[in-house]
């Protein structure tokens, strides 16, 4: 009995075996469009944290406080030698509009000219008004009033009070200050030099020119 039992198990292995192998020969060789597909892994980049800042919204003009509309600066020169010149100009203005700079200013001028034997002091202030017509360019407008040494026919040096109004522009550059907001290179004309002069005709202006220049900080 058990020598029949066996042939019959040995048989039914051999047809499982064979239909197994059959199963792995139809996967291996089944086309690709047929194939279960496995998902593939994407890659997600890490996002990153984005960090929202908050513009400063800027104040607008006419709610700046008094303060920081102020202007603080002034010019100054310096010439050593056969002619001295130390010239010593503060000055203070106020921003009328975001454009619009008006100011006033005090001037103090030492002159001395070994050569003609000139040995004075001006003094003296100004007013004036800057506008600005491109960034960088404003247009300048002045009067200047300076207490001068004068020869007269009663007296020699005798002192006279003399009115410059001068009209003219510069160049500005900013400096990123408080107060001094910018340095200016500036070229004025004096409308009045002609008449400048003493009772002999000799002109009495401590410039010496129509032409006045400066550099200011302001």
């Amino acid at each position: 009995m058990k020598i029949k039992i066996l042939p019959s198990c040995f048989i039914l292995f051999t047809l499982l075996s064979g239909f197994g192998a059959m199963a792995q020969t139809d996967e291996y060789y089944r086309p690709d469009s047929l194939k279960p597909k496995t998902p593939e892994r994407k890659e997600i980049p890490p996002v990153e944290k984005q960090e929202f800042i908050e513009k400063k919204k800027e104040v607008d003009f006419k709610q700046q406080p008094f303060v920081d509309r102020v202007r603080l600066g002034g010019s100054f020169g310096l010439s050593l030698g056969t002619v001295t010149n130390i010239n010593l100009s503060p000055m203070a203005g106020y921003e009328l509009t975001e454009k619009l700079v008006a100011g006033v200013g005090v001037t103090g001028m030492y002159f001395r000219s070994k050569l003609f034997g000139i040995n004075s002091l001006y003094y003296g202030g100004r007013a004036f008004v800057m506008y600005s017509i491109f960034p960088m360019v404003n247009l300048i407008g002045e009067l200047e009033t300076m207490n001068v040494e004068v020869d007269t026919f009663q007296k020699y040096d005798a002192r006279k009070w003399i009115n410059s109004p001068m009209l003219g522009a510069s160049y500005s550059q900013p400096i990123g200050g408080r107060f001094i907001k910018a340095v200016h290179f500036t070229a004025l004309y004096n409308f009045n030099y002609n008449n400048q002069l003493d009772d002999y005709g000799n002109n009495i202006s401590p410039y010496g020119s129509p032409f006045v220049f400066r550099i200011t900080f302001l």
